[in-house]
């Protein structure tokens, strides 16, 4: 390395260090030391034109007499020593290192002051480090790249525990001993992958412990530098996640024995509900006067039974979704549309119910394509909780800045105060109410699933307005 380079190393270090030739003369210093010779009056640097090592030895400090034969016992060809310095003017104590330089035949001594506070800190970090390592509650193992087969040098208590294995059994192996036949060889390439270009990784694989026992292993790899930014080992974290990969296995399960459930509702019975309808409507212009009542009851209850078809699809997709991702999606064509397929599904009674919803806006919110549950069970709601002969039912939409609320009003009994919260819990149903419950319970989640509110306020002058608000994209 070029002198000047050389120098402007030492610069760039805290420590106070000079090189001593043989005859005692200092021939380099670095800043530190500078500095300190030229704003400080201390006994370790003396003010005189005399040798360095001659002025020490003429000290009336005792301590820096024996810095003194120290440094001429390095020059003598001793090898390196460390002195304790009490304490220097600022009441800090001293740890002096004496080192031997040879270089093209001369002997030389590197002599450097280190604050013995600062080396006792450092000391003590090191030592809480190690352990907050040993007594850490995640398994940690620390290897090295360098040493063939990238063996393991540390293990805490911890990957002990987990994995079954002593540490001493640990030391000196590469960790993929924890690998075993039903580990997925996937997983084990992408960490293989990751240590090779010397990337983190986190993964989740299927180890195995000491006695056999097979253990899901959260496991974060990453590698560790050096001060010139060298990757010189590995340091992995183990978690034991068993229990929660055995909850996920038993919710999967769940989730596909409900999607079983909802392919029959939603498919067999839908379709046979809808035929049923269909050759209802067929029947009501042939009944004479006095069926018509039973027609309307017939044709209720297979309405009610196809709503409920939707619902329990709906809550399906509810509860196989964890955080669905929120999309734009046209609240006035939702509204529209679900408007139709009220009347159609309530043709057979068209005569008694009313909509009105005239110059809905355009305008969009963040929600999922099934936001259409939400209007269509509190339009369904509406008719089949309403107990007049002559069905009124306003539909609007106010935006604001941020947010969009949408009123469903109707001229049915109203809901109490006291339920205007209970009626969106599972199971609950209005007064006299031919419904499941299911369906408010439905608009409910899927409001608070996209980030809105429902509520129920009184009609003017009689009935419920069901309000919903969402967020305006």
């Amino acid at each position: 390395m070029p002198p000047g380079v050389t120098d402007a190393v030492l610069d760039t270090l805290s420590a106070r260090i000079a090189v001593l030739d043989e005859s005692g003369r200092i021939v380099e210093a670095n800043a530190s030391w500078r500095a300190f010779d030229a704003d400080t009056d201390h006994p370790l640097l003396p003010a005189t034109d005399e040798p360095y090592l001659s002025a020490l030895r003429r000290s009336a400090n005792e301590q820096v007499r024996e810095v003194a034969t120290r440094l001429q016992s390095v020059l003598d060809g001793d090898g390196g020593v460390e002195y304790p310095y009490h304490a220097d003017e600022d009441g800090d104590a001293l740890v002096i290192r004496f080192e031997p330089l040879d270089h093209d035949g001369d002997r030389y001594a590197v002599v450097t002051h280190v604050g013995r506070h600062s080396e006792s800190r450092t000391a003590a970090d090191i030592h809480l480090k190690e352990r907050a390592m040993d007594e850490a509650p995640v398994g940690i193992a620390i290897s090295n790249p360098d040493l063939e087969d990238n063996p393991v040098i540390y293990a805490n208590a911890a990957f002990e525990r987990i994995t079954g294995y002593p540490v001493g059994d640990i030391v000196g192996r590469n960790c993929r001993f924890l690998q075993g036949a039903d580990s997925d060889p996937e997983t084990v390439a992408k960490m293989r992958h990751a240590i090779d270009n010397r990337e983190p990784v986190t993964v989740e694989v299927r180890n195995y412990r000491k006695n056999g026992e097979q253990f899901w292993n959260e496991v974060t790899i990453a590698p560790l530098y050096d001060a010139d930014g060298e990757p010189t080992h590995f340091v992995g974290f183990q978690r034991d996640v068993t229990d929660r990969k055995e909850a996920e296995t038993a919710l999967q399960t769940e989730r596909d024995r409900l999607a079983v459930l909802n392919q029959i509702v939603r498919h067999d019975i839908r379709n046979d509900m809808s035929v049923a309808l269909g050759w209802g409507n067929e029947l009501a212009d042939s009944l004479g006067p006095g069926s018509a009542d039973i027609l309307e009851r017939i044709m209720t209850a297979a309405t009610h039974t196809k709503e409920l078809t939707e619902a329990v699809g709906d809550l399906a997709a509810i509860l196989g979704t964890v955080d669905p991702e929120l999309e734009p999606i046209r609240l006035d064509t939702v509204l529209e549309k679900e408007i139709a397929r009220m009347r159609s599904d309530f043709d057979y009674r068209s005569q008694s119910i009313s909509v009105h919803a005239d110059d809905l806006p355009e305008v969009r919110v963040l929600a999922t394509p099934i936001l259409s549950s939400v209007f269509g069970n509190l339009l369904d709601n509406a008719v089949f909780h309403n107990d007049k002969a002559a069905i009124e039912i306003d539909v609007d939409i106010a935006v604001d800045a941020e947010s969009v609320v949408v009123r469903i009003a109707d001229n049915g009994p109203g809901v109490p105060d006291v339920h205007k919260r209970e009626v969106f819990g599972r199971g609950e149903k209005g007064l006299e109410s031919p419904g499941s419950g299911l369906g408010l319970y439905l608009v409910d989640n899927l409001v608070r699933t996209y980030g809105g509110t429902v509520w129920i306020e009184d009609n003017d002058p009689e009935g419920a307005v069901f309000c919903v608000e969402l967020q305006r994209l």
